[in-house]
């Protein structure tokens, strides 16, 4: 029996950002993560603190520009003092 092995290309995760609606969900994420950080009166650079994320990944999430993992989120949500549901939530 002989096995066919795959290559995975290494765009397999801006394919993903590509998809239907991934670009206006990221976009809303951020702007989010922007009003969260605003009412908990923290700068970016001392939400990133908090965080423990790169200042500059920061800047990427408020701008929609990144896709953040799972555990970044919590990172983020813990620095903002809300639950990680709120990140998600319209106002």
């Amino acid at each position: 029996m002989t096995r066919k092995s795959y290559s995975v290309k290494s765009t397999w995760r801006s394919m993903a950002r590509d998809a239907p609606g991934v670009a206006l969900a990221m976009t809303r994420l951020g702007k989010r993560i922007r009003e969260l950080r605003a009412r908990a009166e923290l700068t970016q650079e001392q939400a990133a603190v908090r965080a423990r994320v790169d200042p500059n990944h920061w800047l990427q999430l408020e701008a929609g520009r990144t896709n953040p993992t799972l555990a970044t989120l919590v990172g983020v949500a813990r620095a903002l003092r809300v639950k990680l549901a709120e990140l998600f939530q319209t106002t």
